[in-house]
């Protein structure tokens, strides 16, 4: 199942949202989609640009749209390298994300 494109637009204004306009230059909030997953990740500029235009990223959760049960989401935070620990279930993706600012 992939991620509807109304939820995909209300991630887009949720990570927008997380970084006030005058720190945009110096932070982003944003995700990507992997089938069901949808992992959000917390960007700054990289130290030296001149050697590096990509900016270094930090994953702060991961949402599953659950199977078989398709209007389920899943909030996982990260608990150690490549490990991830179950935070919340619910019905809405963006709802278990506020989990998180809180």
């Amino acid at each position: 199942m992939t991620v509807p494109e109304d939820v995909r637009h209300r991630l887009s204004v949720w990570c927008a949202d997380r970084v006030p306009e005058g720190e945009r230059e110096q932070r982003q909030v944003g995700y990507t989609i992997q089938g069901n997953e949808v992992t959000i990740h917390d960007r700054r500029p990289p130290t030296y640009p001149e050697l590096d235009a990509s900016w270094p990223s930090v994953v702060v959760a991961r949402l599953r749209h659950d199977d078989p049960s398709p209007g389920r989401w899943t909030l996982y935070e990260p608990a150690g390298t490549d490990d991830w620990e179950r935070a919340a279930d619910g019905d809405d993706p963006v709802s278990l994300l506020d989990l998180l600012a809180g």
